[in-house]
């Protein structure tokens, strides 16, 4: 099998798991101090991807949740599907996913060798998480206007930003360790893209 061959099914396998594990955080639900809106595990997997597959195959991840999401599949929070999902209210922070996941991988590829500190980490993850939360409340804003938009689509998520952001760095940054300490890139498209990325 050819090189190129073998990158392309590399990319392609991380994609299609990027995709089913982001499926899977948005059915993972669980409180967070401070709130009593419930926070998903999806954010997490969302910034997962862009970290651990680079900037490229981290976004094509989200646009293949959210297209499965939308031709039906009930993987969008609360077992939802369909375009009528995806074009609402949450359209905003559906965009903010594909948006963040690739701003975080473009971010961190930079990092020579995977050896980021785990601060920095978290303050990127942190500026993703907030993407996702600005975007998404900037369209809640067109129906709800600002104040309401902000009182009830971004104000309550803050805690829980930080809260994932340093979830998501203790789960990526021991795999960049791990990879380091094999000569590999930190990230899956470091290697299939040349670099690229």
């Amino acid at each position: 099998m050819s090189v190129i061959n073998s990158g392309w099914i590399r990319a392609a396998l991380g994609a299609l798991t990027g995709a089913a594990v982001i499926a899977l955080g948005a059915w993972l639900q669980f409180p967070i101090p401070g709130t009593t809106i419930p926070q998903t595990g999806q954010t997490i997997a969302v910034l997962g991807c862009g970290a651990l597959l680079g900037s490229r195959l981290g976004g094509l991840a989200v646009l293949l949740y959210l297209l499965t999401g939308a031709l039906g599949l009930p993987i969008f929070s609360d077992g939802a599907s369909g375009w009528q999902v995806l074009t609402g209210p949450n359209a905003g922070y559906f965009a903010g996913f594909a948006v963040s996941a690739m701003m975080t991988g473009r971010l961190l590829r930079t990092v020579p060798g995977g050896s980021i500190a785990f601060g920095k980490a978290v303050l990127i993850l942190l500026a993703g998480h907030g993407l996702i939360l600005l975007l998404g409340g900037a369209w809640l804003a067109r129906s709800l206007g600002m104040a309401e938009a902000y009182q009830n689509g971004i104000a309550p998520f803050y805690y829980g930003a930080l809260v994932k952001s340093v979830l998501t760095a203790m789960a990526v940054v021991p795999v960049w360790r791990f990879r380091r300490a094999r000569g590999l890139p930190h990230q899956v498209a470091g290697r299939a893209s040349q670099n690229r990325d």
